[in-house]
């Protein structure tokens, strides 16, 4: 999914859910079970992309997430929990960053490489942006309607 994806679901676990306890655990978790649910996102054909400019267009993804989610959900949970939760629904596409870019191909780096890689379920536009809606669409339904 795009980190866009990721900070919308992250955020609004923490405005829907009020102790971290059990927001932060979740909001860490939404990251892999979302990444097995078919869709597009800029990392793909990342060895074949030019490096400034998957860094450029994982910046943009990452700053339209964490200000959609923001403006949306920001003033729902105290701001710290708010950003915590938001950064664990990341982290694990973060953690990645070394080994795209920086080639190290050595644990943590490869193990989470490898793990993100296996449980990819990719498709290509417009569908894999499609179901990308249609999942964070329902999860910002579901949780602010509970």
């Amino acid at each position: 999914m795009t980190a866009t994806s990721h900070a919308l679901v992250g955020g609004v676990i923490a405005a829907t859910i009020p102790d971290p306890s059990i927001g932060l655990p979740l909001a860490a978790i939404s990251h892999p079970l979302l990444d097995l649910i078919p869709h597009w996102d800029v990392g793909f054909n990342w060895r074949k992309t030019p490096k400034l400019k998957l860094f450029r267009d994982c910046v943009i993804d990452l700053t339209l997430g964490v200000t959609l989610a923001y403006i949306l959900f920001g003033q729902e949970a105290p701001l710290l929990y708010f950003l915590g939760a938001i950064f664990v629904s990341e982290v694990w596409d973060l953690l990645e960053a070394p080994y795209w870019f920086l080639k190290w191909d050595f644990p943590p780096f490869s193990w989470i490489y490898e793990f993100g890689h296996r449980i990819q379920n990719k498709a290509k536009p417009p569908f894999g942006i499609i179901t990308q809606i249609v999942v964070v669409t329902g999860i910002i339904l579901v949780l602010k309607l509970i």
